[in-house]
């Protein structure tokens, strides 16, 4: 197998992998219809975070980690979607830390390390909808070279 190879297989693996981290995330949501609204309020309750912020990231969050999974898993821009990633577990761990739950931190900063790992191997990416429609798997630079 040639090295471009190893590394599309790569990046497959790690798209299904955060996938299915989000999938397990969002399951529990939307089947035991979770009152993440509240459960978000008690949680930065006391912090210096502002409530209608707080109200508004609960509210994306289901979306968020439903959409997650989807976009990777499609492979579409997929350096976009690593993008969106990366940027939504940095929302949660930020959270993480402002709550002072520093063990959940650290665990959305191990997945961010899976996200960027994503992002890089995203441009050897051939496993995907662009790909297969013939694009140029995700450009994220406007037709330049993101290497």
């Amino acid at each position: 197998m040639e090295a471009s190879q190893e590394k599309s297989w790569i990046s497959l693996l790690l798209r299904i992998a955060v996938a299915s981290l989000f999938i397990g995330a969002v399951v529990p949501k939307f089947r035991e219809g979770m009152d993440l609204v509240a459960a978000f309020q008690g949680m930065f309750q006391g912090t210096w975070l502002p409530m209608p912020l707080v109200k508004l990231h609960a509210r994306l969050t289901p979306w968020a980690e439903l959409l997650i999974p989807i976009w990777l898993i499609s492979g579409f821009r997929l350096r976009w979607a690593w993008l969106f990633t990366g940027l939504f577990i940095i929302s949660l761990a930020f959270g993480m830390i402002v709550a002072k739950q520093g063990p959940s931190a650290a665990d959305n900063y191990s997945y961010l390390l899976l996200a960027i790992a994503g992002l890089y191997f995203s441009r050897f990416d051939t496993l995907n909808v662009d790909a297969i429609l013939g694009g140029k798997g995700g450009d994220c630079c406007g037709g330049t070279s993101c290497h």
